[in-house]
């Protein structure tokens, strides 16, 4: 079964509208896709999670070029699925920002979209796929072949006869544009060997030093091991280590969550059961600890709830920050996680928060 169509897609929200309708919708999102800012890619998902501060005035009227009668109050269903539609052209291309928001809105499955699930599966399979191909090796060419000299300007040399000083300046010219046109070749083909092998060398270290991070046992952002932690603890500060530790690619190796389930399972044995609710997590800190973890808080707060319920326990203190979390992310300072569920979560906001 081939990619589905605009068509199938309202079809299957349940939408009826006409070909034109359909064609006009089209040429709209082609325009929101190429013109998607980072801000824009955001409003997409507030619209697609149905996040009431959305401000969609900019899609309105990108919809409303093609056609007039288009209105976000009657057609506020229609904009829902047009904005999964969108995010699903910028996911399939290997958008980060597109895939990884999509994903930390919701929440691990806890926050679930009114329609267009399926682009939640989408998302899920761009993760897996981009993570293992943005760091597949690409061949580097090792062998530069030298050109063989060109027989037009060779046989014009030597047609030089003494004292042609017009015909020594043109061949003298010629010779000078084949050295240019040899020296630009090579020059294209060495940058590009050196450029794959400078990304190579990258992508090399960042896995060494996560593969030594987890080898040593020991965590970065607070400087003593992980078996001094509870489980949940370790998958926060376990996800903060990592997300910094990711510092070439942007989604992360696709063996990312093992990586923070063995960090969780160096932590100290705890008999609690294996869901916790955040607020029982964080205020299980101390205050000092919370104010070295080193997360990004400039994101829209229902796109990253874990950094912004830290972020609210080292401003408000704990206890005081529960209803403040709520206002901001509409899920309660309860929610239980278990460890791993948690460190996954906050590693990828952590990875969404570091795109350029």
């Amino acid at each position: 079964m081939g990619q589905p169509t605009f068509a199938d897609r309202y079809a299957e929200a349940g939408l009826v509208t006409t070909g034109p309708i359909i064609n006009a919708r089209g040429d709209s999102i082609k325009r929101v896709v190429a013109d998607a800012t980072p801000a824009r890619i955001y409003d997409l998902i507030g619209a697609f999670y149905e996040i009431p501060e959305t401000d969609l005035s900019w899609f309105r009227d990108e919809i409303g070029q093609d056609d007039p009668t288009f209105s976000l109050m009657t057609g506020a269903r229609e904009a829902r699925i047009l904005a999964a539609i969108a995010l699903g052209e910028l996911v399939g291309k290997g958008n980060s920002r597109a895939i990884l928001g999509v994903n930390t809105a919701h929440v691990g499955g806890r926050v679930r979209p009114a329609q267009a699930e399926w682009l939640i599966t989408d998302v899920k399979q761009a993760l897996s796929k981009f993570s293992v191909s943005n760091r597949a090796p690409k061949k580097i060419t090792t062998a530069i072949a030298v050109p063989a000299p060109a027989k037009a300007l060779g046989e014009q040399l030597e047609g030089i006869e003494v004292n042609d000083w017009t015909g020594l300046l043109s061949g003298l010219g010629g010779l000078r544009a084949e050295t240019h046109s040899l020296v630009k070749s090579n020059a294209s083909l060495t940058t590009s060997a050196l450029t794959e092998l400078e990304r190579q060398m990258k992508l090399m270290r960042e896995e060494t030093q996560m593969l030594w991070w987890i080898f040593g046992g020991h965590s970065r952002s607070l400087g003593r091991s992980f078996n001094g932690l509870d489980p949940h603890q370790a998958a926060l500060v376990g996800a903060v280590d990592l997300a910094k530790l990711t510092n070439y690619t942007h989604l992360g190796p696709i063996a990312a969550p093992a990586m923070l389930d063995r960090v969780i399972a160096s932590s100290k044995k705890s008999k609690a059961p294996s869901a916790r609710p955040l607020l029982a997590t964080l205020e299980s800190f101390d205050q000092a600890d919370l104010e070295i973890l080193d997360i990004k808080t400039e994101l829209p707060p229902k796109l990253t709830p874990i950094s912004i319920a830290i972020d609210l326990v080292r401003t408000l203190g704990k206890g005081a920050w529960h209803q403040r979390f709520k206002v901001l992310t509409g899920i309660e300072a309860s929610i239980e996680f278990e460890p791993i569920s948690l460190a996954v979560q906050l590693y990828y906001e952590d990875l969404l928060g570091q795109l350029p």
